[in-house]
Parts: structure tokens; C-alpha cells; sequence
């Protein structure tokens, strides 16, 4: 069974309160049809949940980093092993236990950045902007789910906690909007490396979605340290010449939902 809402006729929805509350509908109405398939965001950056009895055990969206990336650039995983793993997964069908088997990260390592992943996705998802939200059965496996997965009622309490966190910044920014270009403070010593990644990857046609893939750290953590930069005069706003992209023209910076009215 194939379940499809559009949300205002298809108009897409700019506002962040919007994006998160037809995700927490969608969610809170999967679980409580105790559903086992996915749940598709439509939207920017939009968002595909894999559910098993309605809880989510693993999220990819085209607006965070995925648990290869962030295991892989974390350095917990090479990418010979992630390859020699994936090769060896295609018969037990358990890409965790064929990295575990090589000796490089344990089982609750891969969880824990399971998870994360998860929580950065339903951020991403919620921090864009959405058109419509489809559930349906699905064979697909992901590949490294995580194994207890998480309820929708602590995923929506975590991704609220993140979408109000960036917007009570001095200088909050919208993802996949803004992008931002250094200031002549960024050549300071006392930069953090950290920072320093950043700022390294902030050409003016980077957003904070675009410097996560690069630097392989979680949306919300970009998303944040970018916020601070900010206000730390060391980034600044890339001008319109710069930063145009008819890709993502029109998205709104976040705001408070506690400043937005319901849907």
C-alpha cells in the first residue's frame, strides 16, 4: 500500500515550522500505523526514512552526509576496508558485521554514527523546505541501519532542539542558502583547526550543506560553527554575483518556530 499527501496542492513550503511539522505528522502517523517501508520527504533537501514497525532505523537525504561519509572521513573506516566490506556483505548481507570482522571499528562505533546520521538527516530534511510526503513498502535494505532505531517522538524532540539551537544564533543561517566567503579576521592564528576546515571550503558558492559533504561533519555541526563564524566576523554572506543558484533561490534562513504560526 502507497500512501501519498501533497502538502498545499504542491506549493512548496519555505518555512522552517512548516518543513517540521508535516514531518512530524508524517512520522507520528507512520508509527502509529506501525509501519515497516519508507516515509519520502519531497522537497529540498527532502528525505527518505526507513521504518521498521514505525520506528526509524536509518534516514538518507541529499542535504546530510551519510554513514559512509561520516565514517569514512572520521577515519574509523578506510576506504579500502569500506570496499573490501561492501564486496564480502553481498553474501551474509551484514555490511556491520563484515567491517567489524576486519578489525578497524567495533559495533557500537558503528551504531553510534548510525544514529547520528539519523539525526542529521531528519534535520536536513526539516531544515529545507517540503513539497509532499509518500509512504510505501519497500525491499530495500539500508546498509548499516541502526539497530534499535528511534522512535519519531525522541527524533522530533532532538530535531526541534537543533532547528531552534541555530535560530537563537546572533547570526543564523539557512543551509542550503547562504553561502559565505572569509573575512580578513579568518587569516587569524588563534583560528581553531576545526574553523579552519571550514573556512578553507567557504568559496562564496558553498552553503553549509555543501562544506559538510567536503569536510565530511554532520549538517547541524556545520550549520552551527558557520552561525558562530558569523558572528565572530570571520565569514561573512557571499554577495548575489557570487553565491547565485536558481537550485535553492527562494529558501528562507531559520527562524524560531516559536516566532511562526501552525501550518
Amino acid at each position: 500500500m502507497v500512501a501519498t499527501l501533497s502538502v498545499g496542492e504542491g506549493a512548496r513550503l519555505d518555512d522552517q515550522r512548516a518543513a517540521f511539522d508535516v514531518l512530524a505528522y508524517a512520522l507520528t502517523r507512520c508509527y502509529e500505523d506501525r509501519v515497516t517501508g519508507t516515509l519520502r520527504i519531497v522537497g529540498n533537501a527532502g528525505g527518505l526514512f526507513h521504518l521498521r514497525d514505525g520506528v526509524v532505523i536509518a534516514v538518507e537525504s541529499s542535504g546530510s552526509p551519510g554513514v559512509e561519509t561520516l565514517l569514512l572521513s572520521s577515519g574509523r573506516v578506510s576506504a579500502e576496508d569500506w570496499t573490501a566490506a561492501l564486496v564480502e556483505s553481498v553474501e551474509t548481507r551484514c555490511l556491520q558485521s563484515a567491517l567489524v570482522a576486519r578489525g578497524t571499528v567495533g559495533s557500537a562505533e558503528v551504531q553510534l554514527v548510525a544514529m547520528a546520521a539519523i539525526q542529521d538527516g531528519a534535520f536536513a530534511a526539516a531544515a529545507g523546505d517540503v513539497e509532499r510526503y509518500v509512504v510505501g513498502e519497500s525491499a530495500d535494505v539500508p546498509l548499516l541501519p541502526a539497530s534499535g532505531g528511534v522512535t519519531p517522538e525522541l527524533l522530533l524532540s532532538e530535531t526541534a532542539r537543533r532547528l531552534d539551537a541555530v535560530a537563537s544564533l546572533p547570526f543564523p543561517v539557512s543551509p542550503y542558502r547562504d553561502r559565505v566567503v572569509p573575512t580578513g579576521g579568518a587569516e587569524s592564528a588563534a583560528v581553531a583547526a576545526e574553523w579552519r576546515e571550514i573556512i578553507a571550503q567557504a568559496t562564496g558558492r558553498r552553503n553549509a550543506r555543501d562544506i559538510a559533504f567536503v569536510v565530511g561533519r554532520s549538517l547541524y555541526s556545520v550549520t552551527v560553527e558557520i552561525s558562530r563564524m558569523l558572528g565572530e566576523g570571520l565569514l561573512e554572506i557571499a554577495s548575489p554575483a557570487a553565491s547565485f543558484s536558481i537550485e535553492h533561490w527562494g529558501l528562507t534562513a531559520l527562524r524560531s518556530r516559536a516566532e511562526t504560526g501552525p501550518v
